[in-house]
This record gives structure tokens, sequence and C-alpha cells, in this order.
């Protein structure tokens, strides 16, 4: 709030109820056959063939061409050539000395051909081994996805030596054409809990989600992906969807709420080579000097109806504001147009690089043009933390991790209520178990686990299926203390239901 106004402002990627009518958002290989066929085919073949193909065919089961496997064949050929060569030289012959020359001849000829038939079988064999594993590895090896080249897209007064926020203006159809590929949509559903009238009673119903991911980098598995806590959060079957339309199964490595940032995760081996050659690592700029009036670019997946591009200006700097209870401070105000499903995108310099993440506009009526945005210099070392989790998959049955408590969700409706923050309200910790070991008692209000948010029991309990019993992780919750909750830390080491 601010000035004392009843402002409300409102996250730019909330869940959109399917009611409203949005939209939600092969290498071929030898085989035994074959190498019985290639078998079947040498015992057919003449001496110097069979030697040959012995040859060849060894090279290519051993995979192993040393100089022992070269000498030991080319024995066995010289000793059966040296067995012709006696065979013919003790049988009585006439005109001795013209037999003599051509025997010359004919060994001359003969160790010619023994030579490039096992020159050629070495040569066979290499080109083999080339093809089957060199070539193999070539395929196999990550894909390098390009990052965006910075570009220069301030048009100036072409009569002037300097240029001044009035004469300038932003090139956004260079910056679209550059950024788009850098653009992802996430999408998902959620459960949606619809309080009834005086707080008694709920239904709940699934809801469709969008937002909208930043592609930030890449490691030898990855792609990841920066966007807003709230995109994710709860988020069921999130799923990524790049500039070609092509889609993969996206994973949360890690969030922080009260920064409302998130990193999510792609396999690299679920994108073909052709989307990887398509889409981009933008840059982030968190060192360039920001200032009001200056022209700036937002792109993002508005209403889940895929990305779309928006200009403006920067509006004001250093603007605080609360949004469900968790006040954030520091952040860039521009009236470049961002709406539902913009969360999470990117607000871009005329350089081309990412200087903040929107994620909340103003939705009081006959307010326009007051939308918020995270400046990547205040979360960037936030962002390199949640880059570098380890990405989890589900642990099986018997290892799970069990915390030990049984609680209710502090929803926003009863956290604006009663003042409490949003999380797991503890009801019971069981008696021995790992919560109560570290001290968790009931009413305290668990919003965080290991470094990702917390903000409903089926959250909690899903997280814990990520998790090996005997793992040490850092819990966040707030205990209260007289009249008020106290926000604290705990390191649990995680026990097993058993």
């Amino acid at each position: 709030m601010e000035n004392g106004e009843n402002t409300t402002y409102r996250m730019s990627g909330d869940e959109i109820p399917k009611q409203d009518g949005f939209a939600s958002s092969t290498d071929t290989s030898y085989t035994d056959a074959n190498r019985a066929e290639a078998n079947t085919t040498q015992r057919q073949n003449n001496s110097f063939s069979n030697n040959y193909d012995n040859f060849n065919n060894q090279s290519y089961n051993n995979q192993n061409f040393n100089t022992q496997s070269f000498n030991n064949q080319f024995g066995q050929a010289q000793t059966g050539f040296n067995t012709y060569q006696t065979a013919n030289t003790t049988a009585p012959k006439k005109n001795k000395n013209g037999k003599k020359t051509f025997k010359r001849i004919v060994s001359l000829g003969l160790a010619a051909v023994l030579f490039g038939v096992i020159a050629g079988s070495v040569m066979c064999g290499v080109n083999y081994l080339g093809n089957k594993y060199v070539t193999k590895t070539a395929t196999t090896q990550t894909p390098t996805i390009a990052t965006v080249s910075a570009i220069s897209a301030i048009q100036g007064d072409s009569d002037s030596n300097t240029t001044t926020s009035s004469q300038t203006s932003i090139d956004a159809q260079s910056i679209a054409t550059s950024l788009l590929p850098a653009m992802v949509e996430l999408n998902g559903t959620t459960i949606v809990s619809q309080t009834q009238t005086y707080g008694f009673g709920a239904s709940n119903y699934q809801a469709s989600t969008s937002g909208t991911g930043i592609i930030i980098g890449q490691n030898d598995t990855e792609i990841l992906i920066v966007t807003n806590a709230h995109v994710i959060e709860d988020v069921n079957n999130l799923t990524a969807v790049f500039v070609d339309g092509t889609s993969a199964a996206a994973s949360v490595k890690g969030s922080k709420t009260d920064k409302d940032i998130a990193v999510v995760a792609v396999d690299v081996s679920s994108l073909s080579s052709d989307t990887a050659s398509k889409i981009a690592i933008a840059e982030l700029d968190y060192t360039s000097e920001v200032a009001v009036g200056q022209p700036v670019v937002a792109i993002g997946n508005a209403l889940g109806e895929g990305q779309s591009v928006t200009n403006g200006i920067i509006s004001a700097l250093n603007r605080t504001i609360t949004v469900d209870n968790t006040e954030f401070s520091g952040l860039i105000m521009t009236n470049a147009t961002i709406n539902s499903g913009n969360s999470g995108g990117a607000l871009i310099n005329a350089d081309g690089k990412v200087i903040a993440i929107n994620f909340a506009k103003t939705s009081s009526d006959g307010v326009e043009g007051m939308a918020y945005a995270i400046p990547i210099s205040n979360v960037v070392d936030l962002i390199n933390t949640l880059m570098n989790k380890q990405t989890r998959t589900k642990v099986s049955e018997s290892e799970a991790a069990f915390l030990g408590v049984s609680g209710v969700d502090m929803t926003e409706y009863y956290a604006s209520v009663y003042g409490y923050p949003t999380g797991v309200l503890i009801r019971t910790v069981q008696s021995g178990s790992a919560a109560e070991k570290a001290g968790l008692e009931s009413y305290d209000i668990i919003t965080g686990f290991d470094d990702t948010t917390i903000s409903s029991m089926s959250g909690l309990t899903s997280l814990l299926q990520y998790y090996k019993a005997g793992e040490t992780v850092t819990i966040e919750y707030y205990h209260l203390e007289g009249s008020s909750y106290v926000l604290k830390t705990a390191e649990v080491t995680l026990g097993s239901r058993s």
C-alpha cells in the first residue's frame, strides 16, 4: 500500500479457471546373423582369401588392431606361402633357370597381393570402428544452445551526436526477433480451493495455469529457466513450450516465495536437435544503470495465448508493494502492458538484455500503466544458487523421507484475515519424529523446505517423495512468540515411515 490508498496488486501469472474461456493456456548395428553369413562366405574362399577374412573378422570381433595381431596373421599367411614354394621347388623341373625367374616373379606378385590384402583389411577395420564408435559418440553429445547476441536497438537522431530519452526509441521488432527464442511458456494445472461465505466450507476445482520463463543457462544435462515462484507453486504437470511450438516436461529446481523467484529445468535429451537449434539463452544484465524514462520491451505468455510483445518506458524505480501479505521492495515500475500470464517474462533494455522479471500489476479499477518487475540485480545471487541446486527425481516408496507432522493449509484468505504468513500450520507433531527432534511444534507454520516454498500440506507431502530418509534439509517456519510470529530455520534429518 502507498500513500494510504486502498490499492490491490495482483500477480500477473494467476491460475486461469477453465470457465473463463482462456487457453490453458533412430544407427544401424551389426548382428549375429550378419556375422554368421560372413563366416559362411569366408569358408568358401581360397586360402589367401581365408587369411584375409580371418584377419578381418578377428579385427572386427576383437576391435584390437595391435601389432601382435598383425604379425600373427601375416606370419600365418607367410607360412602358407612358404609351403606353396616348397611343394613347387621339390618337383623335378626342366629349364631350371627360366623356372627360377618365373617363381621369383610369382613370389613377388603374391607377396604384393598378400600385403595389399592385409593392409586393406586393416583399413576396413579402422573405418568400421570409426563409424561405429566415433560417429556414435558425436551424435550423443549434448547440443549447445546459442546465446542471444547483444544488439544495439536504440534509434537516435542521426543529425545529433548525442541522444536523450526524448530523442530515442526502442527497436521492438529487433528485440522480439532476438529474444523470443529465449522465452518459454510454462503451463500446468492446479487445484483451487474456493472458500465459501464467511469462511465456512470450501469447494475445490482444477484450473489451468500459465506463465512465462526465460532460458538463462545450460549445464551438461539441463536447460535452465528462470520464472516467478508463484508461476510454478503447487502446479502439476508443469510443461515448457518453446518458440517452435514443441513442449517438454519441466522440473522445479528451487523457489523462494518472499523473492518470487524460481528456477526450473528441462532435460536436454528431451529436445530434438531441431528445437535445440531454434532456442537461445538470454543475457541477464545486472550491472548497467537503469534510469527513469528508459525505453523497455516486455515479452510474456499473456493470458496463456502464447508469447506477445509490448513496449514502454521505466516509469519509476525502487518501488515497494505488498502482494498476498508479502512485501516486495526495490521494484521497477513500467507502463509496458503486463497481463495475466506475463509473470516470469522478461523486461528488456535497448541492448536486448534482460534487466528485470515481470511479476505483478495494479488491478484496481481506473488504474492503468502500473506494472512491476523484479530487477535482476536484486536477485542474481539467488538465481545462481537455485540454478546449481540438485534436480531431484522421485525415490522408491520404501526410501521416501518422513517428517512426522500433520497440518492444515494457511491459505491467502486466512492469512489476510488473521495476519498470519501463508504456509502449512502444524496441528500435531508425531512423537520421536524428525520434526520433533528438530524442535518443530504445534502451531508453527512451515513456509520453506530446502529452498523450496511450501504453501500447502499436499505440496509438502509431494515434495518429500523426492528425498530419502537420512537426508538433512533446512526448513523455514514461523514460530509464535507472544502474540506474533517470528521467522526461524531448523536443520532437520529426515526420518522414514517404518
